[in-house]
Protein backbone atom coordinates (compact mmCIF):
# COMPACT_ATOMS: atom_id res chain seq x y z
CA UNK A 1 0.00 0.00 0.00
CA UNK A 2 1.36 3.30 -0.89
CA UNK A 3 2.16 5.60 1.88
CA UNK A 4 -0.37 8.68 2.16
CA UNK A 5 0.41 12.36 3.08
CA UNK A 6 -1.74 14.02 5.37
CA UNK A 7 -4.18 16.34 4.62
CA UNK A 8 -3.21 18.56 7.67
CA UNK A 9 -1.00 17.69 11.00
CA UNK A 10 -2.25 19.61 14.82
CA UNK A 11 0.40 19.25 17.53
CA UNK A 12 -0.32 20.69 20.47
CA UNK A 13 1.02 19.88 24.14
CA UNK A 14 -0.92 18.52 27.16
CA UNK A 15 0.85 17.98 30.74
CA UNK A 16 4.09 17.51 29.32
CA UNK A 17 3.33 15.85 26.37
CA UNK A 18 3.25 16.44 22.93
CA UNK A 19 0.55 14.92 21.03
CA UNK A 20 0.91 14.94 17.17
CA UNK A 21 -2.24 14.21 15.24
CA UNK A 22 -2.61 13.46 11.35
CA UNK A 23 -5.82 14.16 9.72
CA UNK A 24 -6.53 12.25 6.39
CA UNK A 25 -9.76 13.90 4.67
CA UNK A 26 -12.01 11.58 2.72
CA UNK A 27 -12.79 14.25 -0.19
CA UNK A 28 -15.44 12.38 -1.86
CA UNK A 29 -17.23 12.33 1.69
CA UNK A 30 -20.10 13.72 2.34
CA UNK A 31 -19.85 14.65 6.08
CA UNK A 32 -17.59 18.00 7.01
CA UNK A 33 -14.76 17.50 9.56
CA UNK A 34 -16.43 19.68 12.15
CA UNK A 35 -19.02 16.78 12.41
CA UNK A 36 -16.52 14.09 12.86
CA UNK A 37 -14.81 15.81 15.24
CA UNK A 38 -18.11 16.50 17.23
CA UNK A 39 -18.81 12.67 17.13
CA UNK A 40 -15.03 12.14 18.73
CA UNK A 41 -15.26 14.94 21.45
CA UNK A 42 -18.75 12.91 22.54
CA UNK A 43 -17.96 9.50 22.26
CA UNK A 44 -14.68 10.46 24.44
CA UNK A 45 -16.31 12.45 27.12
CA UNK A 46 -19.14 9.44 27.43
CA UNK A 47 -16.19 6.89 27.91
CA UNK A 48 -15.10 9.05 30.68
CA UNK A 49 -18.46 8.71 32.25
CA UNK A 50 -19.53 13.14 31.93
CA UNK A 51 -22.54 14.03 30.03
CA UNK A 52 -21.85 15.80 27.58
CA UNK A 53 -22.13 19.56 27.42
CA UNK A 54 -25.53 20.81 25.84
CA UNK A 55 -24.50 23.06 23.19
CA UNK A 56 -26.27 24.17 19.87
CA UNK A 57 -24.86 23.78 16.65
CA UNK A 58 -24.78 26.25 14.32
CA UNK A 59 -23.81 26.47 10.44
Amino acid sequence: MAEQTPDSIITTQRNGQTIVAELFFNHSGTETFRDKLLKVILSDSLQDGQEPEKTEITR
